[in-house]
């Protein structure tokens, strides 16, 4: 069967409108502007969550100022407030995760300084910082990272070269281990996904390329399989820095730096190994009440069955605004 007939299929087991995007009504994924960024603009933040609050921390602002500061999104209360400043020197493109109840922060790049590789834990119910273990990989920016049972993964990047080892982050032994490394080559700015126990690893950028393969990694047999490739008609699905969330077992990727000028939601079932279009959300805003605005290098994340956009840049364009997206929700058209 065609491929394209396979992802359309794939839409409706979804549950997703199958209606072209510029249809008034019906399409599928809803956009809502919630309460902006109460810290200055910024891009290459790192970010973590703990149950329904996220933690946005460092990046660099629109005067090329590393940031240490914290900011704690409330996505019940859909408030902002500021908390204790990353203890370590202020940096750009650092690493985030969270395991049980406390976040994990590091790696990144100083104002003209080398790569970092000292890791932080922070507890929020004490509001306070703790060094833990360095990385056991060189410092870097632009890692992919994951947890899978009480681990956390970091890896990929880039050093002054690209990179594909992954080490994992034991809070029970407080250890790093080197993990099997990302069997799709050298890269940085890629995106992970975790859908049952399964990481599900691919896009970035590697030698000035935009790779369309995309790759599982399962832990309890520490092997990477490789995943159907992006076909000729999901080209554009290749990026790097592409912002990206899980919602009920659906990975959606977005926005990012992108050859094509994407504007479309990507969904990928990993049952099925298919990747569908949702929506275009660049396609006639002016019929939506809420048209997010593309950006790459931005902070995502997904808390309950929503997910969220914040900060990141586009052009010489800092963000401070947080957009958050329902795709089981019809868009809501312009009044």
């Amino acid at each position: 069967m065609n491929r394209s007939l396979i992802a359309i299929a794939g839409l409706a087991v979804l549950g997703f409108s199958c209606k072209d995007s510029n249809n008034d009504a019906n399409v599928m994924g809803d956009w809502r502007a919630e309460s902006p960024f109460e810290g200055v603009a910024r891009s290459q933040a790192a970010s973590f969550v703990v149950g329904t609050k996220a933690y946005v921390a460092t990046g660099w602002d629109s005067n090329n100022n590393r940031l240490a500061d914290m900011w704690e999104y409330d996505s019940d209360r859909n408030t902002w407030s500021q908390k204790a400043n990353f203890p370590g020197v202020a940096r750009t493109g650092a690493a985030g995760f969270a395991i049980g109840n406390k976040g994990y922060l590091g790696l990144g790049q100083p104002l003209g300084g080398q790569y970092l590789k000292d890791f932080y834990s922070y507890d929020p119910t004490t509001n306070k910082w703790t060094k833990i273990e360095d990385y056991a990989g060189t410092g870097r920016v632009g890692t992919v990272s994951f947890v899978i049972n009480n681990k956390g993964y970091v890896g990929t990047g880039f050093d002054g070269n690209n990179l594909n080892d992954i080490y994992s982050y034991s809070p029970a032994t407080a250890t790093w281990t080197k993990e099997t490394s990302f069997a799709g080559g050298k890269r940085q700015g890629a995106v992970a996904m975790v859908i049952n126990n399964i990481a599900y690893v691919g896009t970035g950028t590697a030698n000035n390329l935009s790779p369309r393969d995309w790759w599982a990694f399962d832990p309890s047999t520490q092997v990477w399989t490789q995943k159907k490739d992006f076909t000729n008609d999901q080209a554009a699905i290749a990026r790097s820095y592409a912002s990206s969330f899980v919602i009920n077992n659906i990975g959606y990727l977005l926005m990012g730096a992108t050859t094509s000028n994407d504007t479309k939601v990507w969904a990928y079932d990993a049952a099925t190994d298919l990747w569908s279009e949702v929506q275009n959300y660049g396609s006639d805003n002016n019929k939506y009440k809420v048209a997010p605005t593309a950006r790459q290098q931005a902070v995502s994340f997904s808390i309950g069955n929503r997910g969220f956009i914040t900060t990141g840049v586009g052009g010489s364009t800092r963000y401070d605004d947080i957009y958050s997206f329902d795709p089981a929700k019809a868009r809501v058209l312009a009044e």
